[in-house]
């Protein structure tokens, strides 16, 4: 059970005359850091790419594979901290260190050295994982302190979140491939330039009502590992994790490096296929376009269906994985060549990006709602998002590697249908624990 917290343990920011103001600041910086986040990928797949090249020996997808597991490690390991510490401390400091700190890392890879370049970039990934670690738990526990007292709002709000990380992710991947033809290791200084001005961005965020904690550390351990033993939360984290480490497996240098390095299989279509000559931008246009639409889908989920149960948005995207992967398989072997077949992957692709967008806002919000049990301590319950990002995407990265390795492309929609499967049956076990509650949780949300 959660402990209450007495009157003098809590402390709030003065707020009661400070009228609701908008988010706009938070969400553009988010956008910019997104695209960041994006291009970092593309532009480091193509550094490796060409060092790989280079050198005497070829770096691997297992190595490759090893920059994302170092980010995620530091990142699942300091998210849960950082996040207690901003319930403690006010989380605007966090706010605004955070891209200041990924300003410094993306400024020391334009030194990145031509030989034996892995210890350098493993520990500029360690840099970048710290700067996540403050960023994200801060900017999720300020918007459900933001959204406290209104359901309908927070998934209005979680949905514009995801909008704009996924917008900023195609805005992103279409700059990065661009950025590296046109610049080569100077296109790291663009993205040293947005980490600055997400800084301003947070820097500007209104002040909103938190609850501050100054309790001993005994109660305080106490109180941290009842909040990590409730029920929905225990079920809920299998399926998070699961999708997290999808964006592991699709959204990381893994995919880049695969799509452009020089290695061909004559039965996959996709293995190498942007390995030419002005390959990035090709490359960043595709996935681009993908990025993009996903956030379209998202802007849809955010204006037109911000009232649907949380469960039944999560359930419905897990049918949505399962067709994205039957259209990247029929691309990969069935679709060249033939342009009715293509068309009918693509339009089969969309649908499955469209269903499986609802996951993310609809999981954010959940972990909001959770959260209202534990105001003190939102820090650290929306930290654990940092949490299972960060372990799901490690858990990604690191078997798309081998799965990638092993089967080409393939491997990528081989682990795609083992993590989907459970995801579905995490949420399956968590409907049934609901229903059986009479939680709110599968409810239809209430303004």
């Amino acid at each position: 059970m959660l402990l209450s917290p007495s009157k003098h343990q809590i402390q709030t920011e003065k707020w009661t005359k400070i009228p609701r103001r908008s988010v706009a600041p938070l969400l553009i910086g988010t956008f910019i850091l997104r695209v960041n986040g994006g291009a970092a990928p593309i532009i480091l797949g193509r550094l490796l790419a060409q060092l790989s090249s280079q050198q005497g020996h070829p770096i691997s997808n297992i190595h490759v594979g090893l920059l994302a597991v170092t980010y995620f490690i530091v990142e699942l390991t300091l998210a849960p901290v950082m996040g207690a510490i901003s319930d403690r401390i006010g989380r605007r400091f966090f706010l605004t260190l955070g891209p200041l700190i990924g300003l410094a890392q993306v400024v020391l890879l334009v030194f990145t050295p031509a030989q034996n370049p892995l210890p350098y970039l493993l520990s500029l990934q360690v840099l970048a994982g710290v700067s996540t670690a403050m960023q994200v738990p801060a900017v999720l526990g300020y918007l459900a302190d933001y959204t406290s007292e209104n359901r309908a709002l927070r998934m209005r709000i979680m949905s514009l979140y995801e909008l704009a990380t996924s917008g900023g992710f195609a805005v992103g991947v279409v700059l990065g491939g661009f950025a590296w033809d046109r610049f080569g290791r100077q296109a790291y200084g663009l993205l040293a330039v947005g980490y600055l001005v997400v800084a301003v961005c947070m820097f500007l965020v209104p002040t909103v009502k938190q609850v501050i904690e100054h309790s001993k550390l005994k109660s305080t351990v106490r109180r941290y590992w009842g909040v990590l033993r409730t029920p929905r939360l225990f079920i809920f984290i299998p399926a998070w994790i699961s999708f997290c480490a999808l964006a592991g497996v699709w959204l990381s240098s893994q995919l880049t490096f695969i799509l452009s390095s020089s290695r061909h299989n004559p039965n996959q279509s996709l293995m190498g296929i942007f390995s030419a000559h002005g390959g990035g931008g090709h490359m960043s246009l595709v996935l681009g376009a993908y990025v993009l639409f996903f956030g379209l889908s998202l802007l849809f989920w955010a204006f037109f269906l911000n009232r649907v149960p949380r469960l039944l948005l999560m359930l419905s995207s897990i049918t949505g994985i399962y067709l994205f992967c039957i259209a990247l398989a029929g691309i990969n072997h069935f679709g060249s060549g033939n342009p009715v077949l293509m068309v009918i992957w693509i339009v089969l692709l969309l649908v499955g990006v469209f269903a499986e967008s609802s996951f993310a806002p609809a999981a954010l919000a959940y972990l909001a709602d959770i959260s209202e049990d534990a105001a003190k301590d939102r820090g650290l319950l929306m930290g654990l998002y940092s949490v299972f990002l960060g372990l799901g995407q490690l858990l990604g990265g690191g078997l798309g590697a081998v799965f990638a390795q092993i089967w080409g492309f393939d491997g990528l929609i081989y682990l795609t249908v083992v993590l989907a499967f459970v995801a579905l049956v995490a949420l399956l076990m968590l409907l049934r624990l609901d229903r059986r509650l009479g939680s709110v949780m599968f409810s239809w949300p209430k303004g």
